[in-house]
């Protein structure tokens, strides 16, 4: 488990394999965590558990997720609320196509001790073509009393009548899937409250959809 004693931003790619990651937040301390997850075929599973230890401890983690051809892709998430008045708020968002898949499930932990936690969740998915697949599954574990935790989850397609707006704009519909694809991925960058952490993060975004 890696401990964070300042705040941080850290921001990984992923592009194959399995990677689990262990981030311990101490108090008054924010870590802004963020995952480009690219995957073209073959499996990805990827676990980051964010444990929140110190009064005060926070954290921002945004998954944004690409998939297409067969890849097979599996995000598990945790945002472990140990202290009181911490306060965590996870968003991943996937853009899928052709016959990739994207399988989602996210835990919220509150210990009887983590009082005054605020716990945000959601997973938002986008289907491109008509043979991918996303799953959500959330869930809550909270002892605590005082405490507020909330989730969502969203799966859609295009949006037909927006493809037909950008037509009368003399864009094709390639461009357009592709105009689309990237809105709703970059919309997640807002929820990076620093302006420079979230420039450092749309620098350095890896693919475009």
């Amino acid at each position: 488990m890696k401990s964070i004693k300042k705040n941080t931003l850290i921001i990984r790619t992923i592009e194959s394999g399995t990677i689990r990651e262990d981030y311990a937040v101490a108090a008054s301390v924010h870590l802004t965590l963020v995952y480009f997850v690219s995957g073209s075929g073959g499996e990805i599973n990827l676990t980051p558990r964010v444990h929140l230890v110190g009064d005060g401890s926070s954290a921002t983690v945004l998954g944004l997720v690409k998939g297409t051809k067969s890849a097979s892709i599996q995000i598990h998430t945790l945002q472990h609320h140990k202290a009181p008045n911490t306060t965590s708020n996870l968003l991943i968002k996937s853009v899928l196509s052709d016959k990739s898949e994207c399988k989602y499930d996210g835990g919220i932990r509150v210990d009887a001790s983590a009082q005054k936690t605020d716990a945000y969740q959601r997973n938002e998915n986008l289907l491109l073509d008509e043979h991918t697949k996303a799953v959500s599954s959330p869930a809550l574990e909270i002892l605590a009393n005082d405490v507020r935790c909330t989730h969502g989850a969203v799966v859609k397609t295009l949006d037909e009548n927006e493809l037909w707006y950008l037509s009368t704009r003399g864009i094709d519909r390639g461009v357009s899937r592709s105009m689309i694809a990237e809105g709703f991925l970059l919309s997640a960058f807002s929820q990076i409250a620093d302006g420079d952490e979230r420039r450092q993060v749309e620098e350095r975004m890896p693919f475009t959809v």
